[in-house]
């Protein structure tokens, strides 16, 4: 059985390590990859855009973890309302200057600029939305459904209960995968936008998805 709670930050290492082994063989991370060939080079680069990525959003959102067995399974990063944008100071912050040591500075930046760019189809709605910013699973448990029962069984209680009133609470994510498409699909969002984000020479596409959650009255 699946037992929900929020991070502790002892964990971050960690968890941002299941991060870049979940996103390993994304597109958006194609860039990264032709330049640091090395597998454990890369997954080892991967693990700290991450960590920094994690405590940039510190200020803006709320981290669960879904532990089995004392192990943590399953990681996802929510963004509340109304809250402040995560920006460039933050990052750098959060000790972003270190990941030019391990990559150009050209490849880091249209990395990030691949992730400013698929915010953009739900910059607009934001404000008054909870953002499912990141949802990772520990690969060795693909298959057992650990993303959905992080959805259903965790996030969107939470924010149920964090309803202010009665009107419907407003869910919004993103993917850049048609996999990740069909499974935001089957766990009850909707696609509202569709659009491709140029690459070098490819482009990837970029799915906005967004779900009605009626308050716990």
């Amino acid at each position: 059985m699946i037992h929900y709670r929020k991070l502790k930050k002892e964990e971050v290492k960690d968890i941002a390590r299941m991060c870049a082994l979940t996103f390993a063989e994304y597109p958006i991370c194609n860039d990264i990859k032709k330049e640091i060939r090395e597998y454990g080079r890369y997954i080892a680069f991967m693990s700290e855009v991450y960590e920094v990525h994690i405590r940039a959003h510190y200020k803006s959102s709320v981290f669960f973890v879904g532990e089995e067995g004392g192990k943590i399974r399953s990681f996802a990063v929510l963004v509340r309302p109304y809250s402040s944008n995560t920006n460039l100071m933050d990052y750098i912050c959060s000790d972003g200057l270190k990941l030019m040591k391990m990559v150009s500075l050209p490849k880091l930046l249209k990395f990030l600029n691949v992730l400013e760019e698929g915010h953009k189809p739900i910059s607009g709605m934001k404000d008054h939305s909870w953002l499912l910013e990141l949802l990772a699973v520990d690969r060795s448990y693909t298959g057992r459904q650990l993303g959905s029962k992080m959805i259903n069984e965790c996030i969107i209680p939470y924010i149920k209960e964090q309803s202010m009133g009665a009107e419907p609470e407003t869910f919004i994510t993103f993917t850049n995968t048609e996999l990740n498409k069909k499974f935001y699909l089957k766990n009850g969002f909707t696609e509202f936008d569709y659009k491709t984000i140029q690459m070098d020479k490819n482009a990837i596409g970029n799915w906005s998805f967004r779900m009605s959650i009626n308050p716990s009255l």
